[in-house]
């Protein structure tokens, strides 16, 4: 399926037919803000519809840019508080850190995957191999972990980079 996005990489309110999605992380959104004594506000719902409309990795200002673009004051700060809480919730991702910025993406509804990042241009390709996820359990069970979860990042240069380089 494709789908377009908007100047700030969300995919357009009418087309996100998630409200399972939506419903499913909200209420866990909701049951992590309720134990620490906080409030699902009007604001950590917009961040969570933004998030859960993000089609691909993207930084915090365009998250910022996507719920200002839909009418809403939104704060790089109030963003940023909300973070951790939405990574916790099992929300959000920490996808990649790069020397100039970190980017994220939703985690619900989507599979598991790991990155290649381009250290010239920044492009990021997602990839999965079983046989990489294989020997991290391996790794995991010969050292006496279990895993919770990872994160696989692998740092180099894109082909079209590399080409950059040679002239």
């Amino acid at each position: 399926m494709s789908l377009s996005l908007d100047k700030n990489g969300a995919a357009p309110a009418d087309a996100s037919g998630q409200e399972p999605l939506l419903a499913a992380a909200l209420g866990r959104f909701e049951g992590l803000l309720a134990a620490r004594g906080l409030r699902l506000t009007a604001a950590r719902r917009a961040i969570v519809e933004a998030v859960l409309r993000r089609a691909g990795h993207f930084t915090v200002e365009a998250l910022v840019a996507d719920l200002r673009s839909r009418g809403l004051a939104a704060s790089k700060a109030t963003v940023y508080r909300a973070l951790p809480l939405l990574t916790e919730a099992g929300i959000l991702a920490s996808a990649v850190l790069t020397a100039d910025e970190r980017t994220y993406e939703r985690a619900v509804g989507r599979e598991h995957h790991d990155h290649l990042v381009c250290q010239g241009c920044g492009k990021v390709v997602e990839f999965e191999y079983e046989a990489i996820e294989v020997l991290q359990r391996e790794l995991a069970a010969r050292y006496g972990f279990t895993l919770e979860g990872h994160l696989h990042q692998l740092f180099g240069r894109c082909a079209d980079c590399r080409k950059g380089d040679t002239k």
